[in-house]
């Protein structure tokens, strides 16, 4: 299967998505103590893998899943933002002010593979 430049550039999108989300894990599970929430971002970035997995078999199942979770998790992660800045919630160690970095990294990482996503279903 030969990749077209979209599809390419959501491979790699991706790839730095899984590190990112490895990252997030590590510090869920040994800086913060948090195995619940280590747990969790491991189950969507398995979902993930496994999603760019069927992307790279030729499955556009793959590719709808990709843009599911994308669109679903921009969703989420604004519902959080607005529930943490509104202080409708308590956002606990997972403040998004205190953790703008990985706020701005999550939503950018989030716009890319859906944009790449969007791209590459249109091409095929």
């Amino acid at each position: 299967m030969e990749l077209t430049k979209n599809g390419k550039a959501l491979v790699v999108a991706l790839l730095f998505r899984l590190l990112f989300g490895g990252y997030i894990a590590g510090m869920d599970q040994y800086s913060f103590n948090d195995p619940e929430s280590a747990v969790t971002v491991s189950v969507i970035y398995i979902l993930i893998a496994l999603f760019a997995t069927l992307f790279l078999l030729n499955r556009r199942y793959g590719l709808m899943g990709i843009i599911g979770l994308e669109s679903i998790f921009i969703i989420l992660n604004s519902v959080f933002l607005i529930l943490a800045l509104g202080q409708i919630a308590d956002p606990g160690m997972h403040n998004p002010l205190d953790n703008w970095w990985a706020t701005l990294l999550r939503y950018m990482f989030s716009l890319l593979t859906l944009t790449f996503s969007i791209r590459a279903y249109r091409e095929t």
